[in-house]
């Protein structure tokens, strides 16, 4: 594994970085129900949580609501929500801006424990 994509050593999908939290994350767009499941491993051998929209990827629309979603999820503001990398794959990389980054990682402990429907 390369040093540009370390595994995150909790086994979370996600990685404290300065200010805020960055969420790995594997998109199913055009699905019949919206919402956050379980964890697998992608592609580059990094733990990543699955999430289903409903948008189609198209003109952005599934990463918007993804960035909602996880906004409402966290219980963060949307704009403190960004995609970072891979916005045309499935594979992405989400920041999430916050001072409280010790309970967005609570958040996703939780949420890997009790995905919501």
């Amino acid at each position: 594994m390369d040093k540009s994509s370390p595994a995150s050593p909790s086994g979370l999908p996600a990685q404290l970085g300065h200010g805020g939290v960055r969420l790995f994350v594997r998109v199913q767009p055009k699905a019949s129900r919206a919402g956050f499941g379980g964890v697998r491993e992608g592609a580059d051998g990094r733990v990543r949580l699955t999430a289903k929209v409903r948008a189609a990827p198209d003109k952005g629309a599934a990463n918007s609501e993804l960035c909602a979603m996880a906004a409402k999820a966290f219980g963060v503001a949307k704009s403190a929500v960004s995609v970072v990398s891979g916005s045309t794959q499935r594979e992405k990389t989400l920041w999430v801006a916050s001072d409280e980054t010790k309970a967005l990682l609570d958040a996703v402990t939780a949420m890997l424990h009790d995905p919501a429907p």
